[in-house]
């Protein structure tokens, strides 16, 4: 159902970091997404700098509850705790969100990134505060 985000204009942090809507289920409240870091955004080692990753990972979990809630709430991330397990490369890489609970007053999500072969890179947990959008 990639329907639910025909309206939503990505933000410039989802553009530059080529943010590429992959899947959508809107029922589990997961998503996929192909995200493109590139020779900007790497670190001396000339590996993807851990904040941009943090970032990756950010844009993936809020865009799972905009997802889980028909296009009606994002969220303000409140928490972020990111575990860099493998180097990331530049090049595409793919992340997977998921809201693991929704409160009223705070959303709980996690999210992984892989490499294209499928190789866990990354993996972040957040807490949310919920924002209805204007209808």
């Amino acid at each position: 159902m990639k329907d639910v985000f025909k309206n939503l204009v990505p933000p410039p942090t989802a553009q530059l970091l080529g943010w590429e809507l992959i899947d959508v289920d809107v029922e589990q409240g997961t998503i996929r997404i192909a995200f493109h870091p590139d020779e900007r955004m790497l670190n001396p080692r000339g590996t993807v700098q851990g904040g941009i990753v943090a970032a990756i990972l950010d844009d993936t979990m809020v865009p799972a509850l905009y997802a889980l809630t028909g296009g009606q709430y994002l969220a303000s991330t409140i928490d972020l705790n990111v575990s860099f397990i493998r180097p990331v490369q530049p090049g595409r890489v793919i992340a997977e969100g998921r809201v693991v609970n929704r409160g009223r007053s705070v959303v709980f999500m996690e999210a992984e990134l892989l490499s294209e072969d499928g190789k866990l890179l990354a993996r972040a947990t957040s807490s949310g505060i919920p924002i209805e959008l204007a209808k």
